[in-house]
């Protein structure tokens, strides 16, 4: 076999198994394009963001959590470009529903007391997410709709002592461990 031949064999043959796991939603399989997002306050623990479905019986009514990291959808992240420096966060779990991470105000009369939670994609500034590297693969997120006011994501212990019992939120941009991210693939 010539050596043009064996490139176009290997060729098809990574092109099929590509197709494969990019069709595939085996979360045990390679996740092409999906991440996983843990913080310095909980990596060591082994916990990851999870987004999770806006329902009275879901974990938090629908809040994205921090949870054991583990091979199941609501735990690997998609980013979805949009203009700029901003991009959406989608999951696995949700993004055939057409779902996309929202950072909310910290407010009695917000969704969820201000948690972060996953909502219908649309061009809100809620949904426009920005990274902002701070050094050793860390980085904060903020939003579009509360960059201006130095908000910031925060992972948060899932406890009913802690902030919102545990659900992500946005609060003042800071040095604290819970705000600084990282992705896992």
């Amino acid at each position: 076999m010539n050596f043009k031949k064996i490139l176009m064999v290997a060729a098809v043959s990574l092109g099929a198994t590509s197709i494969a796991l990019s069709a595939s939603k085996n979360v045990t399989d390679a996740q092409v394009g999906y991440f996983k997002l843990t913080t310095m306050f909980l990596e060591d623990e082994d916990k990851c963001l999870e987004g999770n479905r806006l329902a009275p019986e879901s974990v938090l009514e629908g809040a994205a959590f921090m949870d054991d990291c583990q091979n199941v959808s609501g735990q690997f992240w998609k980013i979805i470009p949009a203009d700029g420096d901003y991009f959406k966060l989608t999951t696995m779990f949700l993004e055939g529903e057409g779902k996309c991470l929202e950072g909310n105000r910290l407010a009695p009369d917000s969704v969820l007391g201000g948690a972060a939670f996953m909502d219908t994609c649309q061009n809100v500034s809620g949904q426009l997410w920005k990274k902002i590297p701070v050094g050793d693969g860390y980085f904060r997120l903020t939003t579009m709709f509360l960059e201006a006011q130095n908000k910031c994501l925060e992972g948060n212990r899932l406890a009913p002592d802690s902030m919102l019992e545990g659900g992500a939120f946005m609060d003042d941009c800071q040095n604290v461990s819970g705000q600084l991210w990282r992705m896992e693939e």
